[in-house]
């Protein structure tokens, strides 16, 4: 639509499309990730897990245990912290709780 206050010359600009938002995973490279990168990446976040034993998600829990069990006859701290771990998952899978390690 023309407004009568302009020159006749002047031509209205084209809006530019807008890019529509992409689904899916955002991109993290110029390439997607395949699964085993992905997987790879994952595996290593969780490796590094540095949170309290209360506040930890159960995989990382499970992880935790492995490594006790895998290094606990060579480490004071593995036979340590293996009962450290199995007690935390009494806690939080059994059905009667904190009461049922007494």
């Amino acid at each position: 639509m023309r407004d009568d206050h302009r020159a006749v010359d002047e031509v209205e600009p084209t809006p530019t499309p807008v890019p529509a938002k992409r689904r899916g995973r955002p991109r993290l490279y110029d390439t997607p990730l395949s699964q085993a990168e992905r997987a790879k990446r994952y595996r290593k976040a969780r490796q590094w897990d540095e949170s309290s034993l209360d506040e930890c998600r159960d995989p990382v829990l499970m992880d935790r245990l492995g490594w006790a069990l895998k290094h606990k006859e060579t480490s004071e701290d593995a036979r340590a912290a293996l009962d450290i771990y199995l007690e935390e998952l009494v806690r939080r899978h059994h059905s009667k709780g904190k009461l049922a390690l007494r």
